[in-house]
């Protein structure tokens, strides 16, 4: 058992401080201020020296860190992951911006392949941002590799090869037939970097679209 203790945690409802924590088998068993939380005998004993204690963060859009950028070398992911954890990022979306399809396929791969003994943030799979995005809302896509969305294209985009998350332009010509079969898989749809109307967007939600990327833009 961990017992964490002369920690600051926010309820819903306060802050609590001089608050203690107990974690057994990596599960989180008892919160609250340390008067009302004991420690086991035998736990190992964690002072925060009254820093805040909070979840881990979850980031859905990282797109590289630490000089390097998943796009242009989806090869770094592990490594930048491994030093996100100091920043008090514990699981992320690796994201891929608008590029070949084959350096998708290739982000794919490499997300899919732990190291040995890998230790920092989980990448729970990639967040493909692009290419079925609007030309009129490309931002600091590259127009050369902006394409309209195909079945074909997303044939292999999964959470078992690694895919989590999409974000398209809903409003593009063959949108909603790749929302649906994207979110029958399971894959997070989003829209972003799009001119959809309110009915476009209904359209798109009403086929399983789930999420919004960049509002505004």
């Amino acid at each position: 058992m961990l017992y964490i203790k002369n920690t600051t945690l926010y309820s819903p409802l306060e802050r609590l401080d001089n608050a203690a924590v107990l974690v057994d088998g990596g599960r989180i068993v008892a919160v609250g201020y340390a008067a009302a939380v004991a420690c086991p005998p035998g736990a190992q004993v964690l002072d925060a020296d009254g820093l805040l204690l909070t979840p881990g963060f979850i980031d859905m859009q990282f797109n590289g860190g630490f000089g390097h950028d998943f796009t242009a070398d989806p090869t770094t992911i592990w490594q930048v992951a491994a030093g996100l954890p100091r920043w008090g990022v514990t699981a992320l979306l690796p994201t891929v911006i608008t590029s070949p399809l084959e350096r998708i396929a290739l982000a794919q791969q490499v997300v899919q392949r732990e190291p040995a003994g890998f230790r920092g943030a989980t990448p729970l799979g990639l967040h493909v941002e692009g290419p079925f995005l609007n030309p009129q809302k490309k931002g600091a896509h590259n127009p050369a590799y902006l394409q309209l969305p195909a079945l074909e294209a997303v044939a292999g985009w999964s959470p078992q090869t690694g895919v989590r998350l999409v974000t398209l332009a809903p409003e593009l010509p063959g949108a909603l037939p790749v929302i649906a079969a994207l979110a029958t898989r399971g894959v997070l749809v989003s829209a972003g970097h799009s001119t959809a109307t309110f009915e476009e967007a209904t359209m798109a939600f009403d086929a399983g679209a789930r999420y919004g990327t960049h509002l505004f833009n």
